[in-house]
């Protein structure tokens, strides 16, 4: 008796038991009510407790109606009527565990929010919750299947209001590999793209292109055996969405014109690690004509949007799946930023050769003028202009030597360019100095105890830490860097100012320079100290010291860069002055610190239009802040909405359940809106509404957002998909392993086709997808010789999950291709070596004439690995090439009217009259 205590010892549980008995409602429906309330009973059991409970505080005998006012008698009648349905449903089926989702009448649902209106909603189990799981149970004992939330292979769901039941079948996924033993098969079908796969005079009423592929030749055994009426064989995104490069963001139609000269931000799933990459390939292509749908997914944390094709991969917690295979609830990956557009501003000049020739005869006077000048042409540098594409690195590099660097001049001869910082941090400078063309050097420098005078003249004992810092002796680099307006020498005991032409430049350079000296000296965003706050966080402050006889100096460069954070929409507070140290030469420093507002939106600001460069942890750090507080803006926006139509609502006469069913009430309860709506609480404003209790704590939602993503990714969870219509979608492909960008912040994958007129001699991998499977026991070696007896072969037959698909589609691996070529004229044997040049040196091959319908018209740079041929004809050579992927191998040979150099018919002087080609072996 438990379960009665607990209840009873609750004043308010007695009078709401009384209510509740006068509703006339069964032993489940009252059980129910106090469903949270004790464990190891069912609701029918909790009920008989209660009604026994009620006849002794009314001392009289309440008898369980014989129909129940709220259910209907579901639990007595109904649901053995519903299970029957379900077990004829399913069998047929062949599944070892399964899941139980309902929808029920609105009429049961009104009369369920009418009761909780009367009893409240705190130890309330909805009556979704009870039917999914009883009725679970009964299909558990007369099937013997399991009962599965996390990954059934059937899901079941029921419509209470018609009586129905629908069956979700999980698909079912096999991995292979395949050789294509004959010309002119696509890999998958190809539907016409004039009837749309109706049939006309064009396909020749087929309604598709090609006979047959191998999609449909593995397919037709696959179907046959699991009864399944369809198959996928494992796309592109909207010319609106926004690729994330390196400094900036795009909307990827603009990348078309010059995708060569970007790179974007990429991310290794194996590695767990945000990279950066050039681009190699740009596609574009009309949906309509590869019968493709687009959708528009919508997540519900913060309302973020991608529109794609239905085959483009999205990184979700199942690994790499096709947007159209996604799933309401689903989790996908995105990387949390707000990236400044680019912009394609009138062009200025910042630093000439003239203003660098002056700075060498101030502090260097007896170097080589013509030599620095030289480094700096050669490595495209100089003139240095706002659209120079190294201006931002050289800005980066430029703020943190404001920072945690110091530039000095030697014997007005030498230079030094020293980074102080984290080891990863300093390998992030590194990377950015080798990629302008300068060479640099770590150096360590060991801890020590150091005697520090406070600005009181007291000493402390510190311990310092082991710290890194990385050395540059580039002159030209030194000399361009205090050209541009970089201090020289102690920054504490001299002053120093922004330049002038960072308050001129466009924003996107801007906020490489505040990136790169906040991630100096600002704090580590961080909880609030106070420990039952868990929801906001402290005061962002950056602080820099000066010495006291030029106090001023700093206070203005302060100041300028909290005007320059103002045009950023960062509030800023006063500067504060701390008293600091003594030097060793007397001088008193004082720390002159810059707070920022720590209100939300001010934080979203700094955290997602500014964020942190060479200062990898507080960046991390900041893109799980920006998402937590993107989460609360758009909670109490909701919130802030439907207060606003709540107090309507009430202006129009509706009670408060009226107002409550009308309003947008997902992160409103209705304790919240009875509270609105009261008297006593007229003084609520509309800018007081808060995030509700229940949101979660950051330190507990942090766990779940990030499980298995690193390097500042989070979880997001699909709320909507809509079928959207674009006249385009482009992809892109990444020069690096990864082959993945981020679209909408979205992590997502690039795609290949194969060549239909060659055989596939080598094995291709491959995975299949059985659609809605009425069998999942299939002899795999039964279907293997089955399809064996084709035109195709297949070999390594396996049952696989999702994540397969994931690494097929961002495989990248050499083929080895035999190409028999036929000469116009006789060939030459003495020009034969010539085609070792193939090698020796990188192929220029712009997009092939075949194909520039479909891609972008770009040129693009791949190798030959291996090449060797033999004369097989005085006019026949058979010449066997490794190549890396993404090099045309038709037009390798062919030169294709000298949009592919070099090529075998140049080299050969003979024109090719025709080729035939076979992909041999694929290197995985």
């Amino acid at each position: 008796m438990e379960f009665h205590s607990e209840v009873m010892k609750e004043p308010k549980n007695k009078e709401k038991l009384l209510e509740i008995l006068k509703t006339e409602v069964c032993d489940n429906c009252l059980g129910r009510q106090f469903g949270m309330i004790g464990h190891g009973m069912t609701n029918d059991e909790r009920g008989k407790i209660l009604r026994e409970s009620g006849e002794e505080l009314t001392k009289s005998k309440i008898k369980e109606p014989s129909i129940c006012k709220l259910c209907n008698n579901f639990f007595k009648d109904g649901i053995n009527n519903i299970v029957k349905i379900v077990l004829s449903k399913v069998n047929d089926l062949e599944f070892k565990t399964f899941l139980v989702g309902c929808v029920i009448p609105d009429e049961l649902e009104r009369m369920q929010e009418s009761l909780w209106e009367i009893t409240g909603i705190e130890d309330v189990e909805p009556i979704k919750s009870e039917i999914n799981r009883e009725v679970g149970k009964k299909i558990e004992k007369s099937t013997g299947k399991k009962f599965n939330l996390k990954n059934p292979d059937i899901i079941i769901l029921l419509d209470l209001a018609t009586n129905s039941v629908r069956i979700q079948i999980k698909s079912l996924y096999v991995y292979g590999e395949y050789q294509k033993l004959v010309r002119g098969v696509p890999q998958t079908k190809w539907i016409c793209s004039k009837c749309q796969g109706k049939g006309c005079i064009y396909c020749k009423g087929e309604g598709k292109m090609y006979k047959t592929s191998i999609q449909e030749i593995i397919e037709k055994s696959l179907l046959k055996i699991t009864g399944s009426k369809s198959s996928a064989f494992h796309g592109c995104i909207s010319p609106s969405t926004n690729v994330l490069l390196t400094e900036s963001s795009l909307p990827i139609k603009e990348l078309e014109k010059d995708w060569n000269n970007h790179k974007v931000v990429t991310y290794d799933i194996d590695k767990k690690t945000i990279l950066k990459s050039e681009v190699s390939d740009f596609i574009k292509l009309n949906p309509r004509e590869v019968n493709l749908k687009t959708y528009e997914l919508t997540t519900s944390e913060t309302r973020r949007k991608l529109i794609a094709t239905e085959d483009h991969p999205i990184f979700t917690l199942r690994g790499m799946v096709p947007l159209g295979k996604i799933k309401l609830g689903d989790k996908v990956a995105v990387y949390p930023v707000e990236p400044e557009p680019l912009t394609n501003p009138e062009e200025k000049i910042i630093v000439s050769e003239k203003d660098i020739i002056a700075t060498i005869n101030r502090h260097v006077p007896t170097s080589n003028k013509l030599k620095i000048i030289k480094e700096l042409k050669e490595r495209e540098i100089l003139p240095l202009t706002n659209r120079n594409r190294h201006l931002p690195i050289i800005t980066r590099l430029l703020a943190f030597v404001f920072g945690d660097g110091n530039l000095r001049f030697v014997r007005n001869r030498d230079t030094a360019l020293e980074f102080y910082g984290k080891y990863e941090d300093l390998k992030e400078i590194k990377s950015d100095l080798s990629e302008l063309g300068f060479k640099s050097s770590f150096f360590k420098r060991k801890s020590r105890l150091s005697l520090v005078k406070n600005y009181y003249g007291e000493i402390k004992h510190i311990k310092g830490k082991d710290r890194f810092v990385l050395l540059c002796y580039s002159k030209s680099l030194c000399i361009l860097l205090v050209t541009l307006g970089v201090p020289v020498g102690n920054k504490i005991i001299k002053e120093v100012e922004i330049p002038k032409w960072i308050k001129k430049i466009d924003r996107r350079v801007k906020r490489e320079f505040l990136a790169s000296l906040l991630g100096t000296e600002i704090d580590t965003p961080r909880l609030d100290k106070r420990k039952y706050n868990r929801k906001s966080f402290n005061t962002p402050r950056f602080s820099i010291n000066k010495a006291e006889n030029i106090l001023n100096n700093g206070v203005e460069f302060i100041e300028d860069l909290a005007n320059l954070l103002r045009g950023f929409g960062i509030e800023t507070l006063r500067p504060r002055l701390v008293p600091y140290t003594t030097r060793k030469d007397g001088n008193k420093t004082i720390k002159i610190c810059l707070d920022f507002s720590n209100r939300f939106e001010n934080l979203l600001s700094l955290f997602g239009k500014i964020g942190f460069r060479y200062a990898k942890k507080k960046e991390i750090q900041a893109r799980y802040v920006y998402e937590y507080l993107l989460m609360k803006k758009y909670v109490v926006d909701t919130r802030k909405g439907a207060y606003k139509n709540a107090l309507r609502l009430k202006n129009e006469g509706l009670t408060p359940m009226q107002i409550f069913r009308k309003i947008d009430n997902r992160f409103v309860k209705y304790k919240d809106l009875a509270m609105w709506l009261s008297p006593k609480n007229r003084n609520i404003k509309f800018n007081n509404i808060k995030i509700p209790n229940d949101f979660p704590d950051f330190d507990e939602w942090i766990i779940d957002a990030t499980k298995g993503l690193k390097d500042g990714l989070v979880w997001e969870t699909v709320d909507s998909i809509r079928e959207a219509k674009v006249p385009f979608v482009y992809d892109l492909t990444t020069k690096n392993s990864a082959h993945t960008f981020f679209a909408n912040g979205f992590l997502v994958a690039n795609s290949g086709r194969e060549d239909i007129d060659a055989r596939n001699l080598g094995w291709r991998p491959f995975v299949i997808e059985a659609i809605k499977p009425l069998k999942r026991k299939i002899d795999l070696k039964k279907m293997q010789k089955e399809i064996n007896r084709s035109k195709v072969k297949v070999r390594k037959l396996k049952f696989v999950d999702k994540d397969s698909i994931r690494k097929l589609k961002t495989d990248r691996t050499d083929k080895t291709y035999a190409v028999e070529v036929e000469f116009e004229k006789i060939i030459d044997k003495k020009l034969l070596k010539n085609l070792k040049n193939l090698v020796k040196e990188p192929i220029l091959q712009r997009t092939p004439q075949r194909v520039v319908h479909r891609r972008a018209n770009k040129t693009r740079k791949r190798y030959v690995k291996q090449l060797s041929y033999k004369v097989i004809g005085k006019k026949k050579l058979l010449i066997k090439v490794r190549a890396e992927a993404g090099l045309y191998i038709k037009e390798l040979v062919t030169g294709d009217d000298g949009r592919t150099m070099p090529n075998a018919s140049e080299l050969l002087n003979n024109k090719v009259k025709r080729l035939k080609l076979d992909v041999i072996k694929i290197h995985t």
